[in-house]
């Protein structure tokens, strides 16, 4: 518990230190570009008063003849002593008018500066400005007016801030520029005085802060979350023995909240687990109970195959997979006698017990009526009217069944809102069986169904399935669907029974991948031989 209470009080402290460090991270940042901002702005506006002010001496009529001769005459010195004065009077390192083209400079006078211990440019000299500032220049030099770029370079000269204007001759023609550079080293001085002073001073104050707050948090936060997370501690190991002592705790905040919220816990912790006891029981034998319904349930159904293995007239193969331990599909298939062959699909509304009980009733009535011999739509009208008594939860059913006359080859059928089963002739393809679905047993009383026949010939199969094929979903919500299960079956007509289910099994596995069933899949599939 002191390992855990000292994690905390260190991850307080790191904390508080980092946010320290962050705030004066962020202000030094923004008083640092703030600062310099406004200082370089001020060096920036004094180098063009400076360079406005050298303008003013000089003739732009008389530097377009003393490049074009080369030769000075006394105005040139007289221009010379008093730019050198300005330059000298307002600390400029340099002040120059020289022709620009592009980037290229022909020197027409330079203010010598003796500190920088380089040799002053004469009269027709040559030399570049900063290939960064060419648009800008170019701008100059099209509109005279001043740019937005204050020029500021860092170069062998150091690290000035220049200022660029025209002089225009008589005619108002710019003929050449004045350029001042100001060294700006004092604000690279004064700006790391101000960030080391104020790094220092904040870090300072988060250090003083911190430590006053930590002992106010092992006072009233870290003392009483030890005494919380000793008391669950003993909880889980002494036998959920319930902690009296964080009843004594009163910060009248969230702690003491969080700490009757604990003994509460507690309390219903200890009722969880009697209770879940008793559930667990419960569960248990209805697992049980479950299981031998599944087993039930399975062996209610034909699940043998070969199913008839004296009869070679045809082959049936089935299969039915619950989506819950228990499930309301069903198929069946059975001989009526020795000449006729009954087959039946149905799917009944829900899923689990409830529906695994319906399927069973309307199973068996089914079966029942069907082996005295009637047509099957007398056997659906008969056990709609059977399964609408007493059907207080309204569950229903819908169901395909069929007929067989296995001389004949004629397959009578009733469909009771079920989806059409798909036939295949000889060697053809699958295609949907014509059939009008009518209403699904159980929904109605008294209601009436259509029958109708077709002949299946040697090499015909028959396919049925429920609704848990066609409409078994992906985790994007989509559905196998229809023509998907088409498909399926084409592209596997030349298998077996057993296989062409097991093939479409397969192919709703891969489509579905790791959603969850949530309806019950089951195929029946009849050949004729």
């Amino acid at each position: 518990m002191k390992k855990r209470l000292s994690k905390l009080a260190y991850k307080f402290s790191l904390g508080f230190i980092i946010l320290g460090l962050i705030i004066s991270a962020t202000s030094g940042i923004i008083g640092y570009v703030k600062y310099k901002s406004t200082i370089e702005k001020q060096y920036n506006d004094n180098a063009y008063q400076i360079a406005a002010v050298a303008a003013s001496y000089v003739d732009g009529d008389m530097l377009e003849t003393y490049l074009d001769t080369g030769i000075t005459d006394k105005a040139y010195t007289i221009m010379d002593e008093r730019i050198s004065l300005l330059r000298e009077s307002m600390n400029a390192n340099y002040i120059y008018a020289a022709k620009l083209t592009g980037t290229d400079l022909t020197y027409i006078y330079d203010a010598d500066n003796p500190k920088d211990g380089l040799p002053r440019y004469g009269l027709g000299d040559k030399g570049t400005i900063n290939p960064k500032f060419e648009n800008d220049a170019a701008k100059i030099l099209a509109t005279g007016e001043r740019v937005d770029n204050y020029f500021y370079s860092h170069s062998k000269f150091g690290y000035n801030t220049s200022a660029i204007i025209p002089v225009y001759n008589s005619e108002k023609k710019i003929v050449a520029i004045i350029g001042v550079e100001i060294a700006m080293s004092l604000i690279e001085s004064t700006l790391r005085e101000y960030v080391l002073y104020a790094i220092v001073f904040t870090t300072i104050l988060t250090f003083l802060f911190i430590s006053l707050y930590l002992m106010y948090l092992r006072k009233n936060v870290i003392a009483p979350i030890k005494t919380v997370t000793n008391n669950a501690s003993n909880f889980v190991k002494h036998g959920n023995q319930l902690s009296e002592d964080i009843l004594h705790i009163k910060t009248g905040d969230e702690i003491e909240v969080l700490a009757n919220s604990l003994y509460d816990l507690e309390v219903d912790v200890n009722n969880y687990i009697e209770n879940l006891k008793k559930v667990t029981a419960e569960k248990e034998r209805i697992g049980a109970e479950l299981d031998v319904a599944k087993k039930i349930q399975a062996s209610m159904l034909p699940c043998i195959f070969p199913a008839f293995p004296d009869r070679v007239e045809f082959d049936i193969y089935a299969s039915m997979l619950p989506a819950k331990e228990v499930g309301g599909d069903f198929y069946d298939f059975f001989l009526i006698d020795e000449t006729h062959l009954a087959v039946v699909i149905a799917d009944v509304s829900g899923k689990g017990v409830p529906a695994a009980l319906f399927m069973v009733i309307a199973k068996t009535l089914i079966k029942n009526n069907a082996q005295y011999g009637k047509a099957p739509k007398e056997i659906f009208e008969t056990v709609n009217n059977q399964l609408c008594e007493g059907n207080d939860a309204a569950m229903f059913v819908t169901a395909f069944m069929g007929i067989l006359e296995i001389g004949s080859g004629k397959f009578t059928y009733v469909n009771a809102g079920h989806n059409p089963p798909v036939i295949k002739k000889s060697e053809g393809n699958y295609e949907w069986l014509v059939t009008k679905p009518g209403f699904v047993l159980a929904g109605m009383e008294g209601m009436r169904y259509r029958q109708d026949e077709i002949v299946l010939e040697q090499g015909d199969t028959l396919y049925m399935y429920t609704d848990g094929v066609t409409e078994a979903t992906n985790a994007e919500n989509e559905l196998f669907t229809d023509p998907r299960l088409l498909d399926v079956l084409n592209n596997h007509k030349a298998d077996n029974l057993a296989e062409l289910l097991s093939s479409v099994k397969k192919e709703i596995d891969l489509f579905v991948k790791e959603a969850p069933q949530f309806d019950d899949i089951t195929m029946l599939a009849l050949k004729i031989n």
